[in-house]
């Protein structure tokens, strides 16, 4: 059997040699060692006495030589090749750029650019480090204290620690030019936000792999890497991280690099194209944040749909913030003080906020006293400014400031005018099951399934939920309340406007989608009458004409709406909370706009002038 021909592993120092012919011929092979070519070579007889010294020297040598070499090969073999290898081989990583993320017309909300880290290779970084840490401290702007931590951290650890996330060219060229002992530059992309404030909200950021991440069984991250956090960018992680790069370089005892072993380039991630608008998801953010600003609200959040296919066309939330700081790098006290931040901007408040939708519930009511047969479209109830229970009046808000009121008014011109003892009424009718049942089928009270995390379910109350929660029992006041939006009554953004897309689309629940979505993603349908969707939806339009709540504002516009305001109570001496939701062409419908704005006053004043912005940039730039 022939025995195996093993090649020559790292850091071996391969020698060729080849065997040499002996001659046969003794005098030709005394002549071919003769000291001196050319000269006889004249043998004398030697005393094999004289010789014995020299033969046990030469034994006792080889035998000091066989014993060592069995030691170093046999006993401490293992141990001087992981030295070997260790010292003369290293591994160097290329990080792969992530997949740029684009909206539904191809401009690119974020993407990769060429950038490098700076790490610290425990192993190499020479006895006294005081010179380089002075000198890293001075070329990185860093703290002296920081890096002195990392020194000392990469000391005890196996693996390089980073030092630097993103430096750019020509610092990463001074520093490989300079060659400072256990310094490595490494090709690590930069995230880049083109539009951080008003996208940030929706693509959220990435930021180092943490030692949890690399913990995990099966992971493929290597330390360096970028991870989606929030955001599209932790939804779609799998797509857009890409596969790295890997270089295996031999280097001297003191890190310096003798050549490259092999090679394997990066492969970028993929990318992802959304929804989203971006001059339309500008356009909201700006509107929202003069909302805001000019009512003197807290906060606020806006969600822009296509009602048909539930495409999500722009999400906004403010106040917001600058990914970008996150995807540099901040120190874990920058993002602890924004992260604890009494204006909360990490909140995506489209999502993440709910508030007693005020008035906005009134399409419940109707369609529940509509679906139930408590009414008719044609039905009438008496405004008497006020309804009585024992000693608790609830008043109606032209009875509370100009002690009038509207005489017998039908479902329409009760939501035209957005009349509290008509919806009181109704409300002690149909029962606080009935508006359960129908706040629950128009998707309010759980998430609704968009893909970025964060979502928050809101709340529809129940004698149930209250006896559970709070030990107590369901009043009939309470039914009163939530029939008009107050009371525990909690809502987001993105379900008032789902809800406001069923009445747009026929009657279809669907679900909000980030990404382009050719089918409707249709979670019910046929629960509402098509006669009672349209009497809803009449009255949605009355309130945008004559004496309708918004009347002064969409009296004019070219453009045939439905809408509906809310003002919801907040408590104590703050201001309500501004809500306005609308559809529009009436006709067809191709939008839905909903904008809440939190404290912000009356939503008549504060949001439906964001909304009807909205729709003006719409059907003059995407008709």
């Amino acid at each position: 059997m022939k025995k195996k021909s093993f090649e020559p592993s790292f850091g071996e120092n391969v020698q060729g040699s080849a065997r040499a012919r002996i001659p046969t011929d003794s005098g030709v092979l005394k002549k071919a060692l003769s000291w001196e070519a050319g000269k006889e070579y004249h043998s004398e007889p030697i005393s094999a006495w004289r010789l014995l010294p020299l033969y046990l020297i030469t034994i006792l040598a080889f035998l000091a030589l066989a014993v060592r070499a069995f030691s170093l090969q046999v006993i401490e073999g293992s141990t001087f090749l992981n030295k070997a290898e260790g010292n003369h081989v290293r591994v160097l990583v290329s990080h792969a750029p992530r997949g740029a993320i684009l909206d539904r017309n191809g401009k690119i909300l974020a993407q990769s650019k060429p950038g490098f880290r700076v790490v610290i290779e425990g192993s190499l970084l020479p006895k006294d480090t005081a010179k380089l840490g002075a000198n890293l401290t001075r070329l990185l702007a860093l703290p002296e204290s920081l890096v002195k931590e990392k020194i000392a951290e990469a000391r005890q650890k196996k693996e390089p620690v980073s030092l630097k996330n993103s430096i750019d060219h020509s610092l990463a060229l001074v520093l490989e030019t300079e060659k400072y002992p256990g310094v490595e530059v490494e090709v690590s992309p930069v995230r880049e936000y083109l539009e951080p404030e008003a996208l940030a909200p929706i693509l959220g950021y990435t930021s180092d792999v943490s030692k949890e991440d690399l913990a995990k069984a099966g992971t493929a991250y290597q330390a360096g890497d970028k991870v989606g956090r929030v955001g599209v960018e932790a939804t779609f992680e799998s797509r857009l991280r890409g596969a790295n790069g890997y270089e295996l370089v031999k280097v001297d005892a003191k890190g310096n690099r003798l050549g490259s072993i092999l090679k394997t380039d990066p492969a970028a991630g993929g990318d992802v194209s959304l929804s989203i608008d971006l001059d339309l998801q500008k356009l909201v953010y700006q509107n929202l944040a003069e909302a805001v600003k000019k009512s003197g609200g807290n906060s606020g959040g806006a969600v822009v749909m296509n009602p048909k296919s539930g495409e999500v066309l722009a999400l906004a939330s403010y106040p917001s913030y600058d990914n970008n700081l996150i995807a540099r790098g901040l120190t874990q006290g920058q993002f602890d003080s924004l992260f604890n931040s009494p204006d909360k901007p990490l909140l995506n408040r489209a999502i993440g906020t709910a508030l007693p939708p005020g008035s906005t519930f009134k399409l419940v009511t109707a369609t529940a006293g509509l679906e139930t047969g408590a009414i008719k479209p044609d039905t009438k109830i008496l405004d008497t400014g006020f309804v009585q229970l024992g000693d608790v009046i609830f008043q109606n808000w032209l009875w509370q400031t100009r002690r009038k009121t509207e005489g017998e008014i039908s479902l329409v011109r009760a939501i035209a005018r957005s009349n509290d003892t008509f919806f009181f009424k109704l409300g002690q009718t149909v029962g606080v099951a009935g508006l359960d049942k129908y706040a629950q089928l128009l998707g309010l009270g759980e998430p609704t399934g968009i893909e970025i995390p964060g979502e928050i379910a809101g709340l529809i109350p129940s004698p149930e939920w209250k006896k559970a929660t709070k030990a107590v029992v369901w009043y009939p006041g309470e039914t009163l309340n939530m029939a008009i939006g107050q009371g525990d009554v909690l809502v987001t953004p993105i379900q008032l406007a789902v809800a406001t897309s069923t009445f747009a689309n026929g009657g279809n629940l669907v679900r909000p989608s980030i990404v382009p979505t050719p089918t409707a993603k249709v979670a019910r349908g046929g629960f509402i009458k098509k006669e009672n969707l349209s009497a809803v939806v009449e009255g949605m339009v009355a309130n945008q004409k004559g004496d309708g709540n918004s009347g002064w504002l969409f009296n004019n516009y070219s453009v045939s709406t439905a809408g509906k305001t809310g003002s919801a109570e907040a408590g104590g001496d703050t201001n309500p909370h501004a809500w306005y939701t609308a559809l529009a062409p009436v006709e067809n419908p191709q939008i839905v706009a909903t904008v809440m704005v939190e404290n912000g006053g009356h939503g008549t004043e504060v949001s439906a002038p964001a909304v009807k912005k909205i729709f003006e940039w719409w059907f003059a730039n995407r008709k």
